[in-house]
């Protein structure tokens, strides 16, 4: 694994090579998780969240799960609570 050398401006920024970028497929816009490890700086790609399509078998769950109770719509939150 070969490596790049970076300055750091006066205001934190850095240039991220475009060897590098083009490798990650990084557009402008993308989020990067940005990882403290000892001495080190680890920067990941965040791949965003892809809708759930309208075939997707998920759909097929919703209201299988019937609890049997009326009030789950008002008090979601009381049973999602630990006890």
């Amino acid at each position: 694994m070969g490596y790049e050398i970076v300055r750091l401006t006066s205001k934190g920024q850095m240039t991220i090579p475009v060897s590098i970028r083009r490798q990650l497929r990084l557009r402008e816009g993308d989020n990067l998780i940005v990882a403290v490890e000892g001495n080190t700086i680890r920067l990941q790609k965040l791949e965003p969240v892809r809708p759930l399509d309208e075939n997707d078998p998920i759909w097929g769950l919703i209201g299988s799960g019937e609890s049997g109770l009326s009030d789950v719509a008002e008090n979601h939150d009381r049973y999602l609570a630990p006890c």
